[in-house]
């Protein structure tokens, strides 16, 4: 373990966010409408003509920065990474936290404003173990949804003790977690971006490689990470869709994690958070209500059997029947509004008030959602009712990313490496989204429990592994490639026809193998042929080269996952297997690096978990897929 002078504290270009200050101020702060303004100067010249002169074309020399140290590198400041950030300081470890944008403003997390705390004097824990498998098909682990049952009342309780609970969700990460954060010891590294992982000839991951990207005030440098291990926060990713406010969020953990040699899990399932049907890119209108809300916001009742979730209904009703943009009438749209009075209440709405004045939610200034829309979340301030696909190629919540096998955080088979909430495919939430108030809780629980693993393990280190310069240099150098070409392709144009190529509701909603061969034979073109010519005229388009590698490495292994799986669950649809097959794919899909390619390989699931045996196929599968019955009348081995 270091000492606390290993550590060097590298001051953000950004000031602090002060409470008073407005949320069009502190949206100025990350990785969103700044660089997406900056990237905009580029874009048509670019798109016009793919293959361009590199105007800022510059020999990169070697950093010879000093190496910064601690025992545990968290990458990624959300709930994750400040979860896990603070445990392991309380445990006695040096931290280093690095962020690609600012601290408590990147990623998911500023948007995260429900909750779904288990309070076992209340709630029934068998019920929401067979909700739970119902509502995501059966292939959701179900002892993370135990460890969720049982650490989330406290994750509640200590948000409560931080202030959390005093603020706006905007304010929530930049003001009372940062604070806990800096009061704490953690070392901040904001508006860095990592490339690379460092390992020793043995595979131990001991560090990492990555650039500060902002040059409006200095120069674009080096940043050079060393730790006894490296945990992984990065969240959730997509394909910079306009529709959804995480532009900054493109795989990058994935990506360092498979490079790695770890197994990645979940790629085959998708989310499907709505936009608007007028104007789909006004992602900020959509979570007006989350802007305001101040207060815990607490999801009442447990997960539904079959509502409430992220389906595949909007898209499995375009490709049914045709699409239609006027309210309650088409595919993708809610039903129309009553005329006159207030929308009565749901079934699952009646059902919870049996729940108020107990437990937990007895406690004063909670903001109760019993099963309807947040307040506010209905005003579509004319644009239009709500249809799916807004986060194009983003994964489920918490079933996608880095595979552990015994619920320590650990990646398997890579010593030193660990990841939690968004970055981890846990499988808590298995095929489908089951509705909110499990994504922040649980990354919060993930985090604490990845950093006390990680603690262990730094403890039982007896000597930093050592890496050689010359690897240091070989990665930097890989690093700084895009901004030495001198002639090649933009990044906003590799990535605009990333985007033409995956986000197609034919390619990522409704699959078939044809469609999805040539989507992956576009995808490997770009990687392997437009990725080495790719330039970087400054530290904004060096990140944008090495976001669009990301997310091309993600593409790829989504097409394969959703090639491989040849059923069809959740939000995973095959028109040529358009049924579940739980005698061959009651399993987790994961994909690891080969020298050759991608290795795909199954993780077959408990006897125990899947459905009742006693039950009709219907029965458990009460949701239906367009052709599914006379599949399974031409197929019963399916059924058996």
């Amino acid at each position: 373990m270091t000492d606390e002078k290993d550590i060097k504290y590298q001051k953000s270009d950004n000031k602090s966010v002060d409470e008073n200050e407005s949320a069009s101020e502190k949206i100025k702060e990350g990785v969103t409408r700044r660089d997406v303004l900056r990237a905009g100067a580029y874009t048509a010249a670019a798109l016009a003509a793919p293959f361009i002169v590199n105007t800022g074309a510059r020999v990169e020399a070697s950093t010879t920065e000093p190496v910064h140290k601690a025992d545990l590198i968290v990458i990624g400041s959300g709930f994750a990474g400040t979860f896990a950030a603070l445990e392991a300081r309380k445990q006695g470890l040096s931290v280093v936290m690095v962020d690609k944008g600012v601290v408590g403003w990147s990623g998911m997390s500023p948007w995260a404003s429900d909750s779904r705390p288990f309070d076992p004097d209340i709630y029934d824990r068998d019920e929401w173990q067979q909700n739970m498998a119902m509502n995501t098909e059966y292939v959701n682990d179900r002892k993370w949804l135990d460890i969720f049952m049982d650490e989330s009342l406290d994750i509640f309780n200590t948000l409560h003790e931080m202030g959390a609970h005093n603020t706006r969700p905007f304010e929530r990460g930049s003001v009372v977690f940062r604070q806990e954060l800096e009061d704490a010891g953690v070392s901040l590294v904001e508006r860095t971006m990592i490339t690379s992982l460092l390992q020793d000839d043995n595979g131990k991951v001991c560090g990492a490689v990555g650039f500060t990207y902002d040059d409006s005030a200095e120069p674009t440098k080096a940043v050079v990470l060393r730790a006894d291990a490296v945990l992984l926060c990065t969240g959730a990713g997509s394909y910079k869709s306009p529709g959804f406010p995480i532009w900054g969020q493109t795989f990058d953990g994935d990506a360092l994690a498979f490079n790695a040699g770890a197994k990645i899990v979940g790629k085959e399932y998708n989310d499907t958070h709505p936009t608007f049907a007028f104007a789909p890119a006004a992602a900020y209108e959509g979570w007006r209500w989350a802007q305001s809300v101040k207060g815990a916001y607490v999801m009442v009742g447990p997960p539904d059997k079959l509502d409430g979730g992220l389906t595949l209904g909007s898209a499995l009703g375009v490709y049914q029947n045709g699409v239609s943009r006027q309210l309650g009438v088409g595919p993708g749209g809610e039903p129309p509004p009553p005329k006159d009075g207030p929308i009565p209440e749901s079934p699952i709405v009646k059902d919870n008030r049996k729940y108020l004045g107990k437990g937990y939610l007895t406690q004063p200034d909670l903001i109760l959602d019993l099963g309807g829309p947040p307040e506010g979340a209905g005003e579509d301030a004319g644009f239009g009712h709500r249809v799916g696909g807004a986060t194009a190629g983003m994964g489920v919540h918490k079933s996608e990313g880095v595979f552990c096998s015994d619920y320590s955080g650990a990646a398997d088979g890579v010593e030193g490496l660990y990841a939690a909430g968004d970055a981890l495919g846990s499988m808590l939430c298995g095929s489908l989204y089951p509705g909110r108030g499990f994504s922040s809780y649980g990354s919060a629980i993930q985090g604490r429990i990845a950093a006390r693993n990680a603690v262990k393990y730094v403890k039982s280190v007896a000597r930093r592994p050592k890496i050689s310069q010359q690897q240091i240099e070989a990665k930097l150098a890989e690093m700084w490639a895009p901004r030495n070409v001198e002639q090649g392709y933009s990044p906003e144009w590799i990535t605009a026809t990333l985007q033409n190529t995956m986000t197609p509701i034919h390619i990522l909603y409704i699959k078939e193998p044809r469609r999805l061969d040539g989507a992956l034979a576009s995808i490997e073109f770009l990687r392997t042929q437009c990725i080495p010519k790719m330039i970087a005229r400054d530290g904004h388009e060096l990140r944008m080269a090495h976001e669009v590698k990301s997310m091309l490495l993600n593409a790829e292994m989504k097409l394969r996952s959703g090639l491989f799986r040849e059923e069809s669950r959740g939000t995973h649809f095959r028109e040529d297997f358009p049924a579940r097959n739980d005698n061959e794919w009651h399993c987790w899909v994961t994909v690891q690096k080969q020298k050759d390619g991608m290795l795909m390989g199954k993780h077959m699931l408990p006897e125990s978990w899947k459905p009742d045996k006693s039950k009709t196929y219907r029965e458990n599968y009460p949701r239906e897929f367009p052709g599914e019955m006379d599949f399974l009348a031409n197929n019963p081995q399916f059924t058996r």
